[in-house]
Formats: structure tokens, sequence, C-alpha cells
């Protein structure tokens, strides 16, 4: 996956409250963080790669959530009962060292009118290591969500810059609100387009590497509108801001 896509993805789970904090580096390790697939088709199916790199093994489970993408705002994960993915295994003990592939096939409705949004947790479960053990034990349990976008087949993302305005964030930094349009029935990647802005004879550009950090992942519902924040410590005090962007080929 390209980096853009990790450092995109870990935003948006961060952004989300689902990254744990304090965790050691690739104590569970889940890849890819972002599955796109489509209603029907070989691109219905997928898999999910989880390796333990601890010196233990553990036990991890695979649950399905619910992803809405509000126009403004963090986004909302609801449970699924899970009827919309087959995954198998949906639970697996991982030795130390080893790894586990969790295999994904969708089979919800396979004439979406726009595409579906997912997040796929996978969770360590806790098992005691001391069976028969009298005192408690303490367990650091870890958790990895993967972005799972369901798109009806030959569909695409048509994205726009609907409005821009100039904000503060709640850091106090300088930037403008943007509106990022999608008119089509896909999904679209905000992180891995690229963006120009203009006010007068000033010009700024961002490549897709300065979206990424600036974004994220971007994630734009199919048929929806969602405002994100750039920061432009060094665009002009007054005037109207222009911006245009482009998504990635």
């Amino acid at each position: 996956m390209a980096g853009w896509k990790l450092r995109a993805a870990a935003a948006l789970l961060s952004v989300c409250g689902l990254a744990l904090v304090g965790a050691p580096a690739y104590a569970l390790l889940v890849r890819p963080v972002v599955v796109e697939l489509t209603s029907t088709g070989n691109g219905a199916s997928s898999s999910l790669e989880v390796v333990n790199d601890r010196n233990i093994a553990m036990t991890v489970e695979v649950k399905v959530q619910t992803l809405t993408v509000p126009e403004k705002g963090d986004p909302l994960l609801t449970p699924s009962n899970g009827d919309d993915f087959l995954v198998f295994p949906t639970i697996a003990r991982i030795p130390a060292g080893g790894r586990q592939v969790f295999r994904v096939r969708y089979i919800g409705e396979p004439n979406p009118e726009h595409s579906r949004l997912f997040m796929f947790s996978t969770s360590e479960l806790p098992v005691s290591t001391q069976p028969g053990a009298s005192k408690a034990e303490v367990q650091v349990l870890y958790s990895i969500n993967s972005v799972v976008t369901v798109r009806p087949p030959k569909s695409a993302a048509e994205i726009k810059v609907a409005n821009v305005q100039r904000a503060t964030n709640d850091k106090g930094e300088q930037g403008v609100e943007i509106t990022f349009q999608n008119d089509g029935a896909a999904h679209g990647f905000i992180g891995a387009a690229s963006m120009s802005l203009s006010d007068g004879g000033w010009k700024k550009a961002l490549d897709a590497n300065s979206m990424g950090k600036a974004f994220g992942l971007g994630l734009v519902p199919a048929q929806s509108r969602r405002v994100m924040f750039l920061a432009l410590p060094d665009a002009p005090a007054t005037g109207a801001i222009q911006a245009d962007v482009k998504p990635a080929a």
C-alpha cells in the first residue's frame, strides 16, 4: 500500500478515537489498513493479514462495524450484525511471531446505489495465561482497525471544491475550511489528490504527499459533502481564497 494510505488511515483512526495510545509498535500488525471492494465480481473478495509481533501467542477476533462520515465532525461507528460479509476465520489463535490471514467476502446488497463504508476491528481477546491462578491478571489488549469500502462496479468518485472559508482550528491555527463535494456513486480519497489554492497574487500547490499529511485519508462518501480544515499560516489575511482539487490518476 502506498505510504500516504498508511499515514492517512492512521490519522483517520485517531480521529475516530480508535487508535490505542501507548501500545508498543507492531505488537499487533494488520494489513492492509484500507480494503476496497466492489459489491459483485472478483473485487468482492479480499483478505486481512494479522501479524503477532510479540513473544507470546494471542487470540484475535475480527468484528464488523458500519462507518458513517458526516459532513462535519468525527466519523461515527455503529455495531453491525455482520450479515454483509463472510469472514473466515472470525477468531484465530496466532502463535508468537506468527501470522494469520482472514478471508473477507462481501455478500450484502449486490446493487447498492452508492458506496457503503465499514470498519473492521481486529482485536485481541482476553485469554488467561495462567490457568488455575487465583489472583486476578492484568492484560494489555490491542485493537487495530481497517477501513473497508464497498462500491458498485464501474462507479467512480466525482469530487470538487464546493466552498472555502477562513477559519481557526481548536489549536489556534489560522487556515480555511474546505467543503469537498462528491457527486459520484463511489467514495473518494482527498489524501491521494492534489490541490491548488489562490488569492490574487498568492498561490499555493499541494501534491499528494502534502494532501495526505494535511487531511489524512480524506474520505469523502459518495453523493455527500465533507468539511476539512487546512492550516494556511502564509495565506493573505483578506480576500477570497479559491481552491481547485485534482483527483489522483
